[in-house]
């Protein structure tokens, strides 16, 4: 029982940059923008995370620091939009850029390119009262701090967000900026707030790698989880209900990657299975006739290159594209009783 537990801790854990880098994504489609640069703003959330942690010697700074990352590499991508750059290409230049970019302050000036452990205090487990009694809570609940319960709380913050008045904004300017923009409702401005909140969100996912599970900084730590947060995102259909099971999918799955390791499982077997996971999760989106909709929508408003939409499914027998055919409507005319006086 307790094996199962740590398990799942372990799955808990995994699942939490992952998740922060899926909400990001999810708030950026809502909003009508396809945002792949999530991987970019995990990575220099972790990297300027804890810099400015060790720097300062409060891993709660390293923390805003990293959000703050986030949010101006969001920023940057919002002010591409109002300009019309291309953002797939854009997100694809950040992302090797920051990659690029912390493997170079690493060599330069902090002595080393793959690991960097500087003397940061991590965040402490948080005590939940009566946890500890309880066989099974107590390993299930061990070493989860602080980051872990937002990360899973803002997914239910978003989620009752949506309902608000401002919240259902943001949905329309998504869904129709058009209709939106004739409405009255300013898109741009909710464009870019949105994408400043996205990116902070995918910060704080890079933040918890480097400060808050780890202590240390790795060359390439994000590790592909902002592709896998968008992969997740497109698993919940941009649904912040179906988001945590979506995103426990992976957290599960590199949790079980790591236990298998420890029965002489081959390591690329082993490594595989995360991006396994990942690739099935895109094989059933894809067969998703509305979420492939969906998704080719966000494509083609974020970028030059065009995908085509899924064909439409053929009209029923005896109605037309638009409505039934005008013989059957004047028959119900002519056949209709006259009225009396």
């Amino acid at each position: 029982m307790n094996v199962f537990a740590d398990f799942l801790n372990s799955g808990i854990r995994l699942t939490t940059p992952i998740l922060f880098a899926a909400l990001a994504s999810l708030i950026s489609a809502r909003v009508g923008v396809l945002n792949l640069a999530i991987e970019s703003k995990v990575l220099g959330g972790a990297f300027v995370g804890i810099l400015v942690g060790a720097a300062t010697g409060n891993p709660f700074i390293g923390v805003i620091a990293a959000a703050l990352t986030g949010a101006v590499i969001g920023a940057i991508m919002a002010g591409a939009h109002r300009i019309g750059v291309d953002l797939v290409v854009l997100a694809i230049g950040l992302n090797i850029l920051v990659l690029q970019l912390t493997v170079f302050v690493m060599r330069s000036y902090l002595d080393g390119v793959g690991t960097f452990k500087p003397d940061v205090a991590k965040f402490p487990p948080v005590e939940v009262p009566f946890a500890t009694e309880v066989p099974f809570l107590d390993h299930l609940l061990a070493h989860l701090n602080w980051m872990v319960y937002v990360a899973f709380l803002l997914v239910a913050v978003v989620a009752v967000w949506f309902r608000t008045r401002s919240g259902r904004h943001l949905l329309a300017v998504g869904e129709a900026p058009t209709a939106a923009a004739s409405a009255g409702l300013k898109v741009g401005r909710t464009q870019l707030w949105a994408l400043v909140a996205a990116g902070a969100v995918a910060g704080l996912g890079g933040a918890f790698l480097s400060i808050g599970d780890l202590g240390l900084f790795t060359r390439n730590m994000s590790a592909d989880r902002g592709w896998i947060g968008i992969t997740a995102a497109l698993l919940a259909l941009n649904k912040p209900g179906l988001l945590i099971p979506a995103a426990a999918v992976f957290g599960l799955a590199s949790a079980a990657s790591i236990r298998l390791q420890q029965f002489d499982v081959p390591a690329n077997l082993t490594q595989f299975i995360p991006q396994g996971a990942a690739f099935v999760a895109l094989v059933l989106v894809g067969v998703h006739a509305t979420s492939r909709g969906r998704f080719i929508d966000l494509w083609n408003r974020s970028t030059r290159i065009r995908l085509r939409r899924p064909p439409r499914p053929p009209a029923a027998a005896g109605t037309g594209p638009d409505g039934p055919p005008p013989s059957a409507t004047s028959e119900r005319t002519t056949t209709a009783p006259a009225s009396t006086p």
